[in-house]
């Protein structure tokens, strides 16, 4: 276990790696040591070339990166005695010998300094492994909803990326996993980092934070859908779904009014049962608006083989693995996986559920493109009559841009259509007719539809009442893809 240092001490230990250049820019810069130590890829004898030169950085990322030993000798040529006092004090080193060993990786991710176990760990199949942050807790950071939080709940903590994150924004925040070690380093994390307003819990699901409730929950559960309950971290320990489920269900009695719950999740279609259905199934009583973007779908063979190719360890040779899972697929009649995210909005009255498809995550920070889609949505709903839409005085959003498309032509290039398309969030598309596109630019906030659909239909040789069903469905589906607002 890491030993939390005193506040003033972290803060000293973080600077000295932060001064010494060990900082995710200088670290993504240098394409030798962008992998991570892997027997898979079996580049430990590369990395170790690589970082040989005796330098203060170079024996921070042989501790801490690659992890290997460093004589005492190289050591105390290059770190300072209260460094390495510190080092030794919070356990992120041992003495053995004359060899100093490090005990746990560093890794910079998002502007923090994240200690999490080394490869070698998990590759021993250790059960309670502690991950760093990689790609599924860095996509539930840009899908976080990011407004002020009076208290937040990070379920699932691991190694406290997203706490530590969420701290920013929350007047409290609780962190809880079921694996004790990774409390730990979410801990000393935490504290490393800077953060103080983080409570750290160790428990299963929302039994450690029985009755209380939160403005914010997150969740990047062990959703792998796999007969194994090998890692803490990513096995599912329930059949098929079902911890995805249970999350789902129990989520809204902890949420207040006006909270959100998000998660990224795995779920199985089976035999006899859309994947439509089993989502609609999760919420059909949760009282929360609810919006779900599924994202890849795999059939099992390309499932199985996908986790047992990302496996530290399978537990047994790559046949047998592969066959189990099969056998457990075809016993639970399973036809795909899916993987996405959900979203759930506390919410009195009447709810809605909101299902979507993406064939990718966005890339950057996406959270205020979530409470606009909720925004939208009951904007909607509250608007369904065409009465109430037409007193509305919609514009143009921000994120919105329109693009002629050229074609080559006889005489040069020639414009062949135009698009309207989003630049945050979710990529969206779609041609529009120069009326639809001239109609669209009138809308600037300033008058109602009413009053825009009335000059459109003195200008065209159209029945008004054709020109204004067509307008407000222009407008619908605008205000639906995020190129318009109203509110």
């Amino acid at each position: 276990m890491l030993q939390i240092l005193p506040p003033d001490d972290a803060k000293r230990l973080r600077e000295f790696f932060v001064e010494a250049g060990y900082a995710e820019e200088n670290l993504n810069k240098n394409r030798d040591i962008r992998e991570l130590p892997s027997r898979r890829l079996r580049n430990l004898s590369r990395l170790m070339y690589c970082t040989e030169e005796p330098t203060l950085l170079n024996t921070l990322l042989r501790w801490f990166w690659v992890g290997v030993s460093v004589d005492m000798a190289t050591a105390t040529d290059c770190i300072p005695a209260p460094v390495l006092a510190l080092l030794m004090e919070s356990r992120l080193l041992r003495q053995e010998g004359s060899a100093l060993i490090s005990e746990a990786m560093v890794l910079p991710a998002n502007g923090f300094l994240m200690a999490a176990d080394h490869t070698a760990r998990g590759e021993a199949g250790d059960r309670d492994f502690v991950l760093w942050p990689n790609p599924t807790s860095k996509l539930l950071s840009r899908f976080t909803v990011r407004r002020p939080s009076r208290a937040t709940l990070d379920l699932g903590t691991g190694g406290g990326i997203e706490a530590i994150q969420a701290a920013h924004h929350s007047e409290k925040v609780v962190a809880t996993d079921l694996n004790a070690r990774a409390i730990n380093f979410a801990t000393f994390n935490a504290r490393f980092n800077g953060v103080e307003n983080v409570e750290f819990l160790t428990g299963d699901r929302f039994a450690p934070v029985t009755g209380r409730k939160f403005d914010l929950i997150v969740c990047n559960p062990p959703f792998f859908i796999t007969p194994g309950n090998r890692y803490l971290f990513c096995d599912n320990p329930f059949e098929l779904d079902e911890l995805c489920r249970l999350i789902v269900t129990e989520a809204p009695k902890y949420l207040n009014e006006g909270g959100y719950f998000q998660m990224l999740f795995e779920w199985a279609e089976t035999l006899g049962q859309t994947w439509q259905e089993r989502i609609a199934e999760w919420v059909e009583h949760s009282n929360c608006d609810v919006w779900v973007m599924k994202g890849q779908t795999q059939n099992p063979s390309l499932y199985a083989q996908e986790r047992i190719q990302e496996a530290f360890s399978t537990g047994g040779n790559d046949a047998d693995v592969f066959a189990a899972h099969m056998a457990y697929y075809r016993e639970k009649k399973v036809v795909a996986i899916h993987s996405g995210i959900i979203a759930m909005h506390r919410r009195s009255g009447r709810n809605w559920v909101y299902i979507q498809e993406s064939a990718q995550m966005p890339k950057e920070p996406f959270g205020e493109s979530v409470q606009a889609i909720f925004a939208m949505r009951e904007f909607l709903l509250a608007h369904s009559d065409n009465e109430q839409l037409l007193t509305e005085k919609p514009s143009i959003s921000p994120n919105a841009r329109l693009e002629p498309i050229f074609g080559p032509s006889q005489s040069g290039w020639e414009q062949k259509e135009l698009r309207v398309r989003v630049t945050h969030g979710f990529p969206f598309s779609m041609g529009v007719q120069p009326q639809v596109a001239d109609f669209m630019s009138q809308c600037n906030g300033t008058r109602t539809l009413a009053e825009l659909i009335q000059d459109l239909s003195s200008k065209v040789d159209v029945p008004p009442e054709r020109v204004r069903e067509e307008c407000l469905n222009i407008v619908r589906a605008m205000i639906e893809r995020g190129v318009m607002v109203c509110w």
